[in-house]
């Protein structure tokens, strides 16, 4: 069985509202007929949006690869043994966003994310394989990946 996480988007934060900005303007030259300028911003709204990292997991041949999903449709990564690890670990993150503004104040907004990681042989993380909300949910990912791939479980010291 094939499993596909997505991790991440390559381009975050302001990088996807100006994703949003060449759609618009596309399609904007779209309704003109303004083709030089259609096509380009096309692109980079098409790259800025559809562009992500992820895992894909195959279970039975006990592999997997990282990759990057270019334009949200060319797939590039090579496949690795699991047997290259010795487990699996949860680990909870903070995600930590701040914005300052000219007048010198900030924002800042802070986000729990829980990722299930291969361990390597020094027993620490190593390659995200998922990336989940809670961490119910993400010991539950870790547990039915650990019997997929029949690898223990690890403990993140913290």
């Amino acid at each position: 069985m094939l499993v596909t996480n997505k991790i991440s988007r390559t381009l975050e934060g302001p990088y996807r509202f100006i994703g949003f900005y060449f759609v618009v303007v596309s399609a904007m030259s779209f309704y003109e007929q303004a083709w030089i300028i259609f096509s380009i911003h096309a692109i980079l709204g098409w790259f800025l949006l559809g562009s992500y990292s992820g895992v894909d997991i195959d279970t039975d041949k006990q592999q997997f690869r990282s990759f990057n999903m270019w334009f949200g449709v060319l797939k590039t990564g090579q496949w690795k043994s699991v047997h290259n690890f010795v487990g699996l670990t949860l680990v909870s993150m903070n995600k930590v966003y701040s914005l300052y503004s000219r007048s010198n104040r900030s924002t800042t907004s802070r986000k729990k994310e829980f990722c299930v990681y291969f361990v390597n042989q020094k027993k620490r993380p190593a390659i995200a394989v998922k990336k989940c909300k809670t961490n119910d949910e993400g010991q539950k990912c870790m547990d039915e990946l650990a019997i997929w791939l029949h690898l223990p479980v690890y403990s993140a010291t913290h």
